[in-house]
């Protein structure tokens, strides 16, 4: 019924996930009934009714990802739309991103299955529902909006100058962290000045090109690094005379080299550090969790229910079809019989209901034993 093949950050590092990235447009051209979800953290490939050995034909590096199948994977779809398999639990990016890439596949007309589609709508529920019902959600519930609680705890970000380097998806995060802070600058650097320039409209700061880099990080407070650099950016020597700064980088692979913590006027934060306050607010949540897995037991039985329903709908109105047929048939064949031979309207009529209710009986039987 439901496949789905699965890579994340549970496995795999994010260069590492970089590599298994899928082709959407050769994905969308090989497969039907098939969505293609993709972030930083993941790649999963969603198919219904799918021949297995089709997908391992189909699809580069099959065997890097794992395979989830029907029960297992519709309950890996609610757990993800709830936010307990993203990389901070109770983070909730990932039910826009699931339902993005339904409404993607719709579009292309690849959702051809209405039980395909009842089983992505409802997980899109369940972790509405989730977020309404549950408080697993509050808080900081990414990396991104970690590293902007970590700079409240430490100084505040009232009054601040904020350097943002980097306006990808983590960057683009940041940013919406950092949406109705009182920040007194906010400045956007990026290796493309137009996706900078664009980031820092949207947050009311000013975007500079990235070899104004050095002039910005002298006038900065605070530092975010968030870009996909394969190389670190900022090393000990290039900031060794920008003052008392705290620099956060929320980067993978990292923007920072290590000797950066020599300088005792900088304070350096990591990922690894994040994590710190991640698991602060982990535990907040823990007690959550069992209340978003009772409403995933609760919406998964609903869904095998309604599945049921929609099994039976589809069966009645393919044997509806084949009684009509069959009914067409014995009604041409009654009406040759009474043009052709001399045989009383009765008699018709007796032999056409004695072959259609012996075709139907032998249709039931067919029926019943499918």
């Amino acid at each position: 019924m439901i496949t789905i093949l699965k890579a994340d950050h549970k496995k795999y590092r994010v260069d590492e996930l970089e590599k298994l990235r899928v082709d959407e447009e050769e994905f969308y051209k090989n497969f039907d009934n098939s969505i293609l979800l993709q972030t930083c953290n993941r790649v999963e490939m969603i198919f219904f009714n799918h021949d297995l050995e089709e997908i391992k034909r189909k699809v580069k590096n099959f065997d890097k990802f794992d395979i989830l199948i029907d029960d297992e994977a519709i309950i890996h779809l609610f757990r993800l739309a709830s936010g307990l398999e993203s990389m901070i639990v109770g983070e909730f990016q990932i039910l826009g991103q699931l339902k993005n890439s339904y409404l993607k596949a719709k579009n292309l007309g690849k959702i051809k299955s209405k039980e395909f589609e009842k089983i992505i709508l409802k997980a899109i529920h369940v972790g509405q529902r989730v977020r309404l019902e549950t408080d697993i959600g509050k808080g900081s519930v990414s990396i991104a909006s970690a590293a902007v609680e970590l700079v409240e705890k430490l100084t505040g970000l009232e009054g601040k100058n904020l350097l943002l380097i980097g306006a990808g998806e983590m960057g683009t995060l940041v940013a919406k962290a950092l949406k109705e802070k009182k920040i007194k600058a906010i400045i956007v650097a990026n290796r493309t000045y137009e996706k900078a320039e664009s980031l820092a409209k949207e947050l009311g700061g000013i975007a500079i090109k990235f070899d104004k880099l050095k002039e910005a990080l002298k006038y900065a407070d605070i530092v975010i690094s968030a870009t996909s650099a394969p190389h670190p950016i900022l090393t000990k020597e290039r900031v060794r005379d920008i003052g008392e700064t705290i620099i956060i980088d929320i980067a993978n692979p990292r923007d920072t080299t290590d000797d950066i913590r020599e300088l005792s006027y900088i304070k350096l934060f990591t990922i690894d550090d994040l994590r710190i306050v991640a698991e602060e607010n982990l535990k907040k949540r823990e007690k959550e969790i069992p209340k978003v897995e009772e409403i995933i037991k609760e919406e998964f039985k609903v869904l095998k229910e309604k599945l049921e329903d929609l099994k039976v709908e589809e069966e009645i109105k393919e044997f509806c079809k084949v009684l009509e047929e069959i009914r067409e048939r014995e009604v041409k064949k009654a009406i040759d019989i009474f043009k052709n031979k001399n045989i009383s309207f009765e008699e018709v009529l007796e032999n056409f209901s004695k072959a259609l209710c012996k075709r139907v009986i032998c249709e039931v039987k067919r029926f019943y034993k499918n």
